[in-house]
């Protein structure tokens, strides 16, 4: 497409490669990890290690209390690390994190403590706390470096090294006759992360150094209640993000059975591979977006986001014909036992789809100003999934879940749609391509006026996008 051949001429197109290239390596690098742990793993010890690494990952999403987002939208780049407004605003995510990972490190210490006195498999949620309170660290860390636009020091540590590593030990520990069970993996996969979330911490402190320990008070009170306020914001969304990423692996692990939840989790990320398009298109299209917001061009933004979702739609639908067909081969390289269950992963192969012809319509809200619409749209809508979910799996066991799951997923992006065309009068479906005449004689809005918190458009156009 021409944006897109355009701004391969551009220095951000090495970003672009280099971020894309990350992103898919660490996505191969996490299948195998899935494939290694279920050949040295027993179908009940995987489900365990799913379980566990499902529960540690939504507490470690939650446990950085919204500062990877805060620091995003108002670290001021163009003035540096010594900036007294950066140092304050690195000293308030220290805080917020070190409250977030303190609780999940206490709440380790006394699982551990009194692990024996819990059933299966409750007993092993010590190391799903540790692992949770590393991955907080790990996830603010990833979105402080991409503001600087450091991408391999931002995703390479976690996303290549750590799964990597974790494929060699978990084989090793698998070859030498290591004990091997679900909380011995979920070990490893925490020690590592740790080593590589401590390298990027150095790295940080080098950059950063310590002067934002000390400068709580050098800015105003009024600006601390602006960044307390969206600290919270951001929370409830972290909350709701994490739960509808978790939620029905964890619910499987708790109420079907350990070996149900490791299938989902493994058709749930095998299904997910049709959205890296989605992902590398919206890492090119984002800036290109904000910068016709910030221009008030209605116009040029409908015909770059027709496209955008255009060409991350098709890019997903042939992938799932190309799935769908091959579903039961790829899930019994996992386990010959999953095979069985291929129209669930259809099913979810089917919500990628949808998430694919919404194009970026989540992230036109953040950079729209619509977070707090977003936020209680989906707070509403998550109600009703927990009702739906339940009733659904009564039904219809994994399949009622992954259907639950889809309708969740359409819900949210309708709601983002519709708010998007209310307030630009844009429509980011991917059928949008075959009608950009619609859109050619729009008004151009009216300048978005500062909110009472100082947060306006512009600035989250200018802020958010990474």
């Amino acid at each position: 497409m021409n944006a897109l051949w355009r701004l391969s001429r551009r220095t951000e197109a090495r970003r672009f490669v280099s971020a894309f290239s990350s992103r898919f390596s660490s996505t191969l690098l996490s299948f195998l990890v899935l494939l290694t742990a279920s050949h040295v793993l027993s179908t009940q010890e995987y489900g365990l290690y799913v379980f566990l690494f499902s529960i540690g990952s939504a507490l470690g999403l939650i446990a950085v209390l919204g500062q990877q987002i805060l620091v995003v939208k108002r670290y001021e780049r163009q003035e540096g690390p010594s900036h007294r407004l950066n140092q304050a605003l690195v000293g308030v995510n220290a805080r917020w994190l070190a409250l977030g990972c303190g609780l999940l490190v206490v709440a380790a210490a006394v699982f551990f403590i009194f692990a024996d006195t819990f059933p299966e498999p409750y007993r092993h949620l010590w190391v799903a706390l540790a692992f949770a309170a590393v991955f907080a660290v790990s996830e603010y860390l990833q979105n402080y470096f991409r503001i600087h636009g450091r991408i391999n020091l931002s995703l390479v540590p976690r996303e290549i090294v750590w799964r990597g590593a974790s494929i060699l030990c978990i084989a090793a520990a698998g070859l030498i006759g290591f004990r091997a069970d679900g909380e011995v993996v979920m070990g490893i996969v925490t020690v590592l992360l740790g080593a590589t979330t401590l390298y990027q911490a150095v790295a940080f402190t080098r950059g950063e150094g310590w002067g934002w320990l000390a400068r709580h008070d050098d800015v105003p009170r009024e600006t601390h209640g602006i960044w307390r306020k969206e600290s919270l914001y951001f929370i409830a969304n972290g909350i709701l993000n994490s739960s509808s990423a978790y939620l029905e692996t964890i619910l499987i692990g708790a109420v079907l059975g350990l070996d149900k939840a490791g299938f989902y989790f493994v058709a749930l990320r095998i299904a997910m591979l049709l959205t890296l398009p989605v992902a590398a298109i919206d890492t090119v299209g984002i800036p290109m977006i904000a910068a016709r917001f910030q221009k008030s061009d209605n116009a040029g933004a409908q015909i770059l986001i027709g496209q955008l979702s255009f060409a991350s739609f098709c890019i997903s639908i042939l992938g799932a014909f190309a799935l769908v067909m091959i579903a039961p081969f790829v899930l019994s390289i996992f386990n010959a036992d999953f095979a069985q269950h291929a129209d669930v992963l259809t099913v979810l192969c089917v919500l990628s789809v949808s998430q694919a012809f919404f194009g970026p319509g989540s992230w036109l809200l953040m950079i729209g100003g619509g977070e707090r619409f977003f936020l209680i749209a989906r707070t509403v809508i998550f109600v009703f999934y927990l009702g739906l979910l339940y009733g659904l799996a009564q039904i219809g066991g994994l399949m009622g879940i992954a259907i639950a799951g889809l309708f969740m997923t359409l819900a949210s992006n309708l709601a983002a749609w519709h708010w998007i065309k209310r307030k630009y009068a844009i429509d980011n479906m991917a059928t949008a391509f075959f009608r950009p005449f619609i859109f050619t004689g729009l008004k151009k809005p009216e300048p978005v006026q500062p909110q009472p918190d100082g947060d306006h458009a512009d600035t989250a156009a200018k802020t958010a996008v990474h």
